[in-house]
């Protein structure tokens, strides 16, 4: 009986929502908007809401809802920076969640993704920092 309902849960997983990216190999930065990609059959419901989350709550306070109608009919979803810009950090995870109102009703999850400061933000300060010198002389 318990291999019949392992079999049935397997089952039921391979035909859902399967988040592709981000992953541990293929993480985010802090730089401009991040993509979510994921594969889905046509059974799976049309709309989701995207959430980050982070069981480490000094990283992440509470989950940040990214978009909150998401046709799941596209397979890719720009992900705007947040207002307070994105943390960075290791565990972070994307849910594909039911709507706004049930953020515990998961479709899917992403494996552990890190968010990485990214260079380019360094090196676009230097370079304002640089700019608004040479104009003050």
């Amino acid at each position: 009986m318990r291999t019949v309902l392992a079999l049935a849960a397997f089952a039921a997983s391979a035909l859902a929502y399967q988040v592709t990216e981000p992953s541990q190999t293929q993480g985010w930065t802090t730089v401009g908007p991040n993509i979510v990609t994921w594969d889905r059959v046509s059974t799976d419901t049309t709309n989701f809401t995207l959430v980050l989350t982070n069981q480490n709550r000094n990283l992440l306070p509470t989950d940040e809802i990214l978009v909150a109608f998401v046709d799941g009919t596209t397979g890719k979803q720009t992900a705007s920076e947040p207002s307070a810009g994105w943390p960075v950090g290791t565990g972070f995870r994307v849910n594909l969640v039911q709507d706004t109102q049930h953020l515990s009703t998961i479709y899917a999850q992403s494996s552990e993704f890190t968010i990485a400061q990214s260079t380019s933000s360094v090196a676009s300060s230097s370079t304002l920092a640089a700019s608004s010198a040479a104009a003050s002389r």
